[in-house]
């Protein structure tokens, strides 16, 4: 072949390379114009939704960043060759690795997140753990506080109450604050999710191993993990989403060799899976495995050794826990059984309803923030790992796709949270099927090195620059969210009063845990009411502190 043929075959080969980097420049730069297109009109930052107000004001910086990545890349060659380099070393080094992810996790969890739960999804969980730290499974607020302390609209949804006695429980499955419980007791419950994140690097690592075939495999799976912020922001909060994440991850790797004892092993993990906050994500993860395992007669002894592993947890908390909140919110007085029972019925048989408008443009937000918060480009590699996949890899894209297509027909948008966390619990197979990809393409022709190097250099960046973008955003988040909060001295007892502030989470604020009542934080209503309060229930308190964020009273 002569040389001016080589050259065209030469690029002919680069070309889809190419057009790979040129795609994730024109998908970044559409989603940067979705953030613009997002913000409502004549309306301020605070005044959107916060899922609104997250894509519109804060996924717009991710979004020009990816832009910025594409464009680093393109013109840094030696960028481009430090993926390759850096997917051997996590390759051969995993223990390493979830080390290095643990202690930059439990930093960020203590130093970014400010060990802080922002939101009800958060709290609500951490609170029932404080109460199972306790030796108790409810937990009692002072009733004529009630009001200051848990506004009507949280109650039968996020905590179950009675009025009249002040007992109060999370209306979640508690099995993410079971795992929450040992944390909570030693006082360091930011330390769970790190742990968790750090867990899911091994599993991830096992499972490139097993199903690729190679640790090199498996250092590019860990490389797009790690470089995609939503895993390393998910592993500082206290979301239940690492805790999903690491559950099916293990439930996965355990029905890689679907021997009954093993499949057990899985039930029991599945069996807690259901349980972390509500069954659906791993319903929707399990499903495919499930029906896998149907498939051969063979396997059926597994099936019912899988069945059998998920009954312990499954019915002990699964059904005994709804029954024990619906005990405490009695149908009397001021209660809200009907509430009750659309958490408790409603969510598991009637929660999927045909989309309406506003599912459908918070669905399309999420698939956005899913190119946004991940890898540059990741989802165009694991469309291209799809090519081929077959056995536990497709079943991997099949729990994914799953989860994906059916929360477009759950009537609600995820609130705050980082990412879209409705499909982090298998999420997983993003970087699973993107590290297939690069293996489809290991061979050291311009081609092939090219595609490695477009991914692997985006990929370092975005470990890089994205998540320390992200880093800061939710840091900048905690502080305006926590600056609301009147601070209490380290030593004393106190009662703080936080004044409602427009578009902020302000009842979020309110938190008292139980067995954690030196600080007591209540609603304000207003200095003189709130001072009226005080005389009543806190005799001899002292106003050391008042201002617009609201006051502070030392309790004798």
């Amino acid at each position: 072949m002569n040389s001016d043929a080589e050259r065209r075959w030469s690029a002919r080969r680069l070309r889809p390379a190419s057009l790979f980097a040129l795609a994730t420049l024109a998908i970044s730069a559409a989603a940067w114009l979705a953030t613009w297109f997002a913000r409502w009109p004549h309306r301020d930052r605070l005044a959107h939704p916060m899922f609104d107000r997250l894509f519109a004001f804060y996924d717009n910086w991710g979004a020009a960043l990816a832009v910025a990545i594409v464009a680093l890349v393109w013109c840094s060659p030696g960028l481009r060759r430090s993926g390759g380099r850096l997917a051997r070393w996590l390759g051969e080094r995993p223990g390493a690795t979830a080390l290095g992810t643990f202690l930059v996790l439990a930093i960020g969890a203590r130093f970014v997140y400010h060990a802080h739960a922002l939101a009800m999804d958060e709290s609500a969980p951490l609170a029932q753990a404080y109460a199972f730290a306790q030796g108790r499974l409810s937990w009692f607020l002072q009733p004529e506080l009630l009001d200051r302390m848990i506004p009507v609209p949280f109650r039968g949804y996020f905590l179950a109450l009675d009025p009249l006695t002040g007992e109060t429980a999370s209306m979640y499955w508690p099995g993410f604050a079971l795992l929450l419980t040992p944390f909570a007791w030693a006082g360091v419950p930011w330390l769970l999710n790190p742990l968790l994140a750090a867990a899911s690097v091994l599993l991830v690592h096992a499972l490139a191993v097993r199903i690729i075939g190679t640790c090199e495999a498996a250092g590019w799976a860990l490389l797009f993990t790690l470089g995609s912020p939503v895993f390393a922001v998910n592993g500082m909060s206290f979301y239940s989403m690492p805790a999903h994440l690491a559950a099916n991850l293990l439930y996965a790797l355990l029905l890689l060799d679907p021997r009954p004892a093993r499949a057990f092993a899985a039930g029991l993990v599945g069996g807690l899976a259901l349980v972390l906050h509500n069954p659906v994500p791993h319903l929707l993860f399990a499903a495919p495995w499930i029906v896998w395992l149907l498939l051969k007669r063979a396997r059926w002894p597994a099936v019912a050794a899988l069945l059998a592993g998920y009954l312990p947890i499954g019915l002990l908390v699964g059904a005994g826990w709804p029954a024990f909140v619906a005990h405490i919110q009695p149908a009397t007085g001021h209660a809200q059984p009907v509430a009750i029972r659309g958490l408790l019925v409603a969510r598991l048989s009637n929660i999927f309803e045909w989309p309406q408008y506003q599912t459908v443009l918070a669905r399309l937000t999420g698939t956005w923030k899913l190119w946004l918060w991940n890898v540059p480009g990741l989802l165009l590699l694991s469309f291209g790992g799809l090519r081929g996949a077959r056995g536990p890899l497709a079943l991997f894209a099949a729990s994914a796709l799953l989860t994906y297509v059916l929360y477009w027909f759950v009537p609600l948008d995820q609130g705050h949270g980082w990412g879209y966390r409705y499909l982090h619990s298998a999420w997983a197979a993003l970087p699973l099927l993107a590290a297939a990809m690069i293996a489809r393409h290991g061979s050291d022709s311009a081609g092939d090195r090219a595609w490695r190097d477009w991914a692997g250099g985006m990929a370092v960046a975005s470990l890089v620059l994205a998540t320390g973008l992200r880093f800061w955003q939710a840091q900048a988040i905690q502080q305006e969210h926590l600056a609301q909060i009147p601070p209490a001295p380290a030593d004393g007892q106190w009662v703080v009063f936080v004044t409602a502030q427009r578009g902020l989470y302000s009842w979020d604020a309110i938190q008292n845990f139980p067995g954690r009542d030196r600080v007591i934080t209540l609603m304000s209503e207003s200095a003189e009411a709130d001072a009226r309060l005080v005389v009543g229930y806190f005799p001899g308190a002292t106003l050391a502190q008042a201002d617009a964020r609201g006051s502070l009273w030392r309790r004798p």
